[in-house]
């Protein structure tokens, strides 16, 4: 019996997420100019955490297949159940030299799972937890708090991150360093993209250059 992952399946992890983070992240608009704007960023996380997915399995591949192969079961195990927590999908989105590209007060937010507790209000009605179980003296969290400027920046986000990624595989002729993902960056799919005309506000190239200030000072 196999009891690894087999290149064939580490390339079509990596190629569905991206596509089903499409998917998510279309369907996140179409929700926005409904209206429905909690759904709207709940399913702009999710496709967030499918991107980030598939570049972590494409980095763990191609790092593996370059490098000293692949590691033993137990390792890929441990790194396989990582996939399946939420806030580490979306700190592992900032992973990928991105950090220095958006607001360091935003990517803390992300590292300090406020992301994660955003969805999670913009999905339950509900009450905090804390270590001793529910808070019933809390505030009851409702999905209807999650407004119409919450919803447009993430979304934002995340159409600025497919934008580059098509730039960068047109000005290349390459992006990924699987080729079913490639395939899957066309001009159908930036003109889609160009739909959307808001920005985000949280990604910059000051970012970058205040970090590399700072880095030599």
């Amino acid at each position: 019996m196999i009891e690894q992952l087999s290149e064939y399946k580490f390339k079509r992890i990596s190629t569905e997420a991206f596509k089903n983070g499409l998917r998510l992240h279309f369907d996140s608009i179409l929700l926005f100019n409904n209206d429905s704007f909690p759904s709207a960023f709940q399913l702009s996380v999710l496709s967030l955490e499918e991107f980030s997915k598939s570049n972590w399995v494409e980095h763990y591949y191609w790092t593996s297949k370059t490098n000293n192969g692949f590691p033993e079961k137990e390792f890929e195990q441990k790194w396989l159940k990582m996939l399946y927590f939420h806030s580490d999908k979306q700190n592992a989105f900032f992973g990928w030299g991105m950090i220095y590209d958006y607001s360091p007060k935003f990517v803390e937010f992300v590292k300090e799972r406020g992301l994660e507790r955003k969805k999670q209000i913009a999905t339950y009605v509900g009450l905090d937890r804390n270590r001793n179980g529910i808070d019933v003296n809390s505030r009851i969290s409702l999905p209807f708090s999650i407004t119409e400027k919450d919803s447009k920046q993430l979304i934002s986000l995340i159409s600025d991150y497919l934008k580059d990624i098509c730039n960068r595989k047109f000005a290349q002729e390459y992006y990924f360093n699987i080729d079913e993902k490639n395939e899957l960056i066309t001009t159908k799919l930036i003109s889609k993209l160009n739909g959307w005309k808001f920005k985000s506000g949280i990604k910059s190239n000051k970012w970058f250059k205040e970090w590399t200030k700072k880095s030599s000072s």
